[in-house]
């Protein structure tokens, strides 16, 4: 038993450090503001803001928009069987563009500054990550 609680551990650790990997290469695109994954459950487990970028909300809203994420992506996936998964989504806003990329039971939450092209932002994303175009 607990061989198996560790070789869990060991699986989360790893997962852990891939999702923080994404998020990381993501971090080095020049107008990219923040990479994170966030958990169905609305919780961020990997990434964050790059060193020197300043949240444009505080830890209570950011927690909120985490939580509307999730709910969201999740919401979306009722459709999947129709219209096929989603590949990502964006939301244009006046200080940041926010863009969503479903990745398995988590999503990754990029934020770019309000100039850059939406699709061309997504699709660098989704190969830097390794997803599918």
């Amino acid at each position: 038993m607990i061989q198996s609680i560790l070789n869990s551990q060991m699986e989360e650790s790893d997962e852990y450090w891939g999702l923080n990997q994404k998020c990381n290469l993501a971090l080095q695109e020049a107008d990219v503001r923040f990479a994170g994954i966030i958990n169905r459950m609305g919780k961020i487990v990997a990434g964050g803001f790059k060193k020197g970028v300043k949240p444009l909300v505080d830890d209570a809203e950011l927690q909120k928009l985490y939580l509307e994420l999730a709910l969201r992506v999740s919401m979306r996936q009722e459709f999947d069987y129709c219209l096929g998964p989603v590949k990502y989504s964006a939301s244009y806003r006046e200080n940041a563009i926010v863009m969503s990329f479903p990745l398995d039971s988590n999503i990754l939450l990029v934020s770019v500054e309000p100039h850059v092209q939406i699709d061309a932002m997504a699709n660098k994303i989704m190969r830097i990550i390794g997803l599918r175009l």
